[in-house]
C-alpha cells in the first residue's frame, strides 16, 4: 500500500461540501472523512518514531497555481501548555 506513496491514509467518507466558485469555470468540491488508518512505510521514520519530512519532501499547496515541497521544519509549542496538553497536541496519548 506504500509503494507509490511512503504514508497512506484509509479514510471512511462522511460528506461532500460543494461551493460554487466565482468563475463559470467550476466548483469546489470539500471532501470530509474520518481517518480510520494510517499506514507508514518504516523506512521514513526517524529514530525517535517520526515522519522524516526533509526525505520524503510532501507536496503543499500554497494557493492560486502554486505549489511547494516542504524540505525544511521547525517545531513551535503551545506556550502555556502543560506535558499532557503538550502530548495530546502531539496525537500522543495523554
Amino acid at each position: 500500500m506504500v509503494a507509490e506513496s511512503p504514508v497512506h491514509f484509509e479514510c471512511r467518507y462522511l460528506s461532500t461540501h460543494r461551493m460554487t466558485g466565482d468563475s463559470n469555470v467550476g466548483t469546489i468540491d470539500i471532501v470530509f472523512a474520518k481517518v480510520e488508518r494510517i499506514h507508514i512505510d518504516d523506512t521514513v521514520l526517524t529514530p525517535d518514531g517520526k515522519l522524516d519530512i526533509p526525505r520524503i519532501k510532501p507536496i503543499a499547496r500554497m494557493g492560486y497555481y502554486d505549489y511547494t515541497v516542504v524540505s525544511d521544519t521547525f517545531e513551535m509549542q503551545v506556550p502555556g501548555a502543560d506535558r499532557d496538553e503538550a502530548y495530546g497536541l502531539a496525537g500522543q496519548p495523554a
